[in-house]
């Protein structure tokens, strides 16, 4: 591999950078792929990281050593905050203490690191590392989190090797958080130590690693630390933030598609309660409280929301991409996804197609699960109080205010049928009666994220260079063409947070597909030959992204 000198970087990237696409006029150019080898230190380590035992074998129990520490997140937990003693919150909360030990871990595996970066903890248990730049480029933030779902003690025996403690069989490996994702984290700070290791790379752009704690759960880890680097460096400050998400690429159509996730639908967690009047089970009314609800919950299931499909959703994107690139698909269908962006027609027949299968669906659909169902105290008393928990994640072109709109909507036609009354967010909406009430609150909102822009240098950067991990280093006897499009995220991850620190936030993750990786579920898995692709994009992606100049992302 080739050393050139600082000026040779410049040079390099700047005629990279301005590529024209070969076709200007389409709806998804190729991004060019990008060799990394022109913009790094010569040395042969991206090879050694992909092909080499003894590097597979320490990496693996490096990522085993982490699954082994159950730091798992439950709904309902003391924030950390609460205490200033960490002996006094483990008392009241003794799950944290498993974080405490994930983070003695970590400094043990990765010494250089925590010898060398800044380590701050962020409402005791948020990880901050900061790799100083010598410039003022604005820095990138990678992210990932500590926590895991919780196993369910009934199903431990059903997994292939007991999830806390992990284990290989010749291709996958097992345990809790091996794909959610304490790979990535893990991933992250081995290529930081290993740039460290090294000793020949040393950044312009401050580099930060940022670790939130309940990702799974209450998601608060992440707001504690966002508000953190926003007190330090101030809106708008970062390049690029790049989280969990999809990961690895998919087939579809006859191509290979690597697809970050550019947006997230919106979350609205929707409680209806009724209270109507007591009274003994032997003398009840035509409908109970629970009745009605049951009543509610049917007409709400019966009223879908309605799929729709913009140039807002990077769904339409991702279409436009199969589209153009793969020759498999039908004529028609073609056409109409090409002119789906203008066209009303050829947009209903381009939904039709896309919402035949459900998980497909709901990428372009506001969703709405009933969840949580509970009242009534006693066989032989009625109940005065009945409520259902609804969660929605919302489409891109929806919005809270849409979602809950027709929520209550539909409350208010079961209240008028019953002659209930309805309370809103503490607001009276409908006079309560002797019959009883509807109370309607929202505890857990979020609107759909902000649109990630494409097309532009940043992200040619990033696609060219993992165009390059895919066809060059992970799957060079292929000969396949893998084409970036943006993508939407149906879940959120901890870049709800981070809305406020920059505009280009890419959720994906290197590596390769993984089979039934059974995320949240029994023998969760991961494909590990994926897991050094993390290692070895990140070795080479911070060392060309630190070479060039914000101008050139119009920064």
């Amino acid at each position: 591999m080739a050393v050139t000198t600082r000026i040779g970087y410049a040079t390099g990237l700047d005629s990279y950078l301005y590529q024209k696409p070969q076709n200007p006029d389409s709806l998804c150019p190729l991004v060019q792929k990008l060799d990394p080898h022109e913009y790094i230190y010569g040395t042969d380590t991206i090879d050694t990281i992909l092909h080499d035992k003894s590097f597979r074998e320490k990496s693996k129990q490096k990522l085993l050593g982490a699954i082994r520490i159950p730091s798992e997140s439950f709904d309902e937990m003391v924030d950390p905050g609460t205490t200033d003693s960490l002996d006094e919150l483990y008392k009241l909360e003794p799950v944290w203490e498993q974080f405490e030990k994930l983070h003695q871990y970590l400094e043990k595996t990765f010494p250089l690191l925590h010898k060398h970066l800044k380590l701050e903890k962020v409402n005791k248990f948020g990880l901050v590392y900061t790799w100083q730049g010598s410039s003022d480029k604005k820095p990138i933030l990678l992210t990932a989190h500590q926590d895991v779902v919780p196993v369910q003690e009934a199903t431990v025996g059903d997994w292939k090797f007991p999830p806390y403690e992990g284990g290989e069989d010749g291709k996958f490996l097992y345990g809790r958080g091996v794909s959610d994702c304490k790979n990535l984290l893990t991933g992250l700070l081995e290529t930081v130590e290993l740039l460290l290791e090294e000793g020949k790379f040393v950044p312009e752009r401050t580099i930060i690693l940022g670790f939130g704690y309940d990702e799974e759960s209450q998601g608060k880890g992440a707001g504690y630390i966002s508000k953190h680097l926003e007190a330090r460096y101030g809106p708008d400050s970062f390049l690029q933030i790049i989280d969990e998400g999809s990961s690895g690429y998919k087939e579809f159509e006859g191509l290979k598609f690597i697809l970050p996730a550019t947006a997230e639908k919106g979350a609205l967690n929707a409680v209806i309660g009724l209270y109507t009047p007591g009274g003994h089970s032997s003398i009840p009314p035509e409908h109970t409280s629970i009745g009605i609800l049951a009543q509610l919950i049917n007409e709400i299931e019966a009223v879908q929301f309605e799929s729709i499909l913009t140039n807002a959703n990077p769904v339409l994107n991702t279409l436009q991409c199969v589209a153009e690139h793969s020759k498999s698909v039908d004529k028609t269908l073609k056409k109409n996804i090409l002119k789906a962006h203008f066209d009303q027609n050829a947009n209903k027949k381009v939904i039709e197609y896309w919402t035949k299968n459900p998980g497909d669906k709901y990428l372009i659909t506001t969703s709405q699960a009933v969840d949580i169902i509970q009242g009534g105290v006693k066989s032989n008393a009625l109940p005065e109080y009945a409520e259902v928990l609804i969660n929605s994640r919302i489409a891109v072109e929806e919005s809270v205010d849409s979602t809950s709109s027709k929520l209550l909507d539909q409350v208010q036609k079961i209240a008028k049928k019953f002659d209930l009354g309805v309370v809103f967010e503490g607001q009276e909406v409908v006079k309560p009666t002797e019959k009883g009430h509807f109370d309607f609150t929202l505890p857990q909102t979020l609107e759909p994220a902000p649109i990630t822009p494409i097309n532009d240098e940043l992200w040619s950067v990033f696609g060219g260079s993992l165009r390059y991990l895919y066809e060059e280093l992970l799957l060079p006897n292929e000969n396949s063409t893998f084409v970036l499009a943006p993508f939407l995220s149906t879940g959120n991850t901890d870049t709800k947070s981070y809305w406020d620190l920059t505009r280009s936030i890419y959720r994906y993750q290197p590596g390769l597909p993984t089979p039934n990786s059974n995320i949240h579920s029994v023998n969760e898995r991961l494909n590990f030959d994926g897991h050094l692709g993390i290692v070895a994009f990140y070795y080479y992606y911070l060392q060309v992204v630190d070479k060039i100049e914000d101008s050139k992302f119009g920064h």
